[in-house]
C-alpha cells in the first residue's frame, strides 16, 4: 500500500511539471506561428490531455473490460467540468466569451447527449455508432481552424523562444503528462485492488479523476499564467475529444479484442445514470456561461460541491444495490 502511494505522489509530481511544460509550449507555439490560442486549447492542449484517457480506455476495451471504459469516460468529463472548471474559479476565476466559444459550448451539449441517447435506446454502445461519433470528430475538427481565422494573435515578442524550444517544451510536457497519469493510474487500480471496490466504480472515481489530472491541472497553470483561453479551450475540447474520439477508440478497441462478430460496449442502469449527470453538468455549464459569463469562486466552490454529492450518491447506490 505504501509503495502504491508513492506511486501516486510521483504521478502527481509529473502532472504538474507535465502540465507547466505543455501550456508554456503550446503558448509560445500559438505566438510563434500567429495561431490564436483558443485554437491551441480547443485542440493541441485539450487532445494531448486527453491521451490518458485514450489509452487506459484502449488497453480496458481491449481486455474487454467495458464497463470500467464506459464509467472512465463519463468520470473524466465530469471531473472536468465540475473540478476542473471549479477550481479555475476559485483560484483566480475566468471569462468565457460566448463569441469565442459559443460552437463549443453547443458541441459540448451535443457530444454529451448522442451517447445517453443511444445508450437509452439500446442499453449499449454498438460498433456503428462509431460512424456517429468519428463524424463528429472530423466536423468539429474542420470548424476549429475556421471559426478563429480571424482571430488576431498575439504579437511576437523579443525574447520570443526559438519554435523548436517551444515544441520540445511541449513535447516533453505531453510525456511527463502521459507518464505521471500512468503512475496515477497504477497507484490507484492497485489500491482499489486491495480494498475490493467494483472495476466500474473505480472507472468512475479513481481512475477517472486521475487521467482527468493533465485536463485539470494544465488548465488551473494556464488560468495562472493568464492563458484563459487555453485554460477554457483546454477543458472544453477535453470533455468533446473524451466522448468523440475516446469511445470511438473504445468501441474499435474492443473490436479488434473480441473474439465474436458482434461488438457492443455493455452499459448498467448506473452507466446511464452516469452519462445522464454528464449531460446535466454540459446544460449547467452551458446555462452559466450564458447568464453569467464568469466562473468565480462562488460558482466555482458550488461546482465542486456537486461533484463531490453526485460522487457521494453514485458510490453510496454501488455499495448498497450492487454494479448490476
Amino acid at each position: 500500500m505504501i509503495w502504491n502511494i508513492c506511486l501516486l505522489l510521483a504521478g502527481c509530481g509529473l502532472l504538474l511539471v507535465g502540465a507547466h511544460w505543455l501550456v508554456k509550449g503550446a503558448a509560445e507555439i500559438a505566438v510563434a506561428l500567429k495561431i490564436p490560442k483558443a485554437i491551441v486549447g480547443l485542440s493541441l492542449v485539450a487532445f494531448g490531455t486527453s491521451a490518458p484517457e485514450l489509452i487506459v480506455n484502449l488497453i480496458a476495451a481491449y481486455q474487454g473490460e467495458t464497463r470500467f471504459a464506459l464509467a472512465n469516460v463519463s468520470g473524466s468529463n465530469l471531473t472536468n467540468l465540475l473540478v476542473g472548471f471549479g477550481l479555475c474559479g476559485i483560484l483566480g476565476g475566468l471569462t468565457i466569451a460566448w463569441r469565442t466559444f459559443s460552437f463549443d459550448l453547443w458541441a459540448l451539449v451535443l457530444s454529451a447527449t448522442i451517447p445517453l441517447g443511444i445508450l437509452i435506446a439500446h442499453g449499449h454502445l454498438p460498433l456503428w455508432s462509431v460512424l456517429l461519433l468519428g463524424a463528429g470528430v472530423i466536423a468539429y475538427v474542420l470548424t476549429i481552424g475556421h471559426r478563429f481565422k480571424n482571430q488576431t494573435p498575439d504579437p511576437i515578442k523579443q525574447n520570443q523562444p526559438h519554435l523548436a524550444w517551444s515544441s520540445l517544451f511541449f513535447l516533453l510536457g505531453a510525456v511527463f503528462l502521459y507518464g505521471g497519469g500512468h503512475l496515477v493510474l497504477e497507484g490507484a487500480i492497485a489500491i482499489a485492488a486491495k480494498l475490493q471496490i467494483d472495476s466500474a466504480l473505480v472507472g468512475l472515481t479513481i481512475v477517472a479523476a486521475g487521467t482527468s489530472i493533465p485536463d485539470a491541472v494544465a488548465s488551473i497553470i494556464a488560468a495562472r499564467r493568464g492563458e484563459r483561453d487555453i485554460a477554457i479551450g483546454n477543458l472544453l475540447g477535453s470533455n468533446i475529444a473524451n466522448i468523440l474520439v475516446v469511445l470511438s477508440g473504445t468501441l474499435l478497441a474492443a473490436w479488434a479484442g473480441s473474439s465474436v462478430g458482434t461488438v457492443r460496449l455493455d452499459a448498467d442502469w448506473m452507466t446511464v445514470l452516469d452519462y445522464g449527470a454528464v449531460l446535466v453538468a454540459s446544460i449547467g455549464f452551458f446555462g452559466l456561461s450564458v447568464s453569467w459569463g464568469r466562473i468565480g469562486r462562488r460558482s466555482g466552490s458550488l461546482m465542486i460541491v456537486c461533484f463531490c454529492l453526485y460522487m457521494s450518491f453514485r458510490i453510496y447506490l454501488t455499495l448498497r444495490i450492487g454494479g448490476g
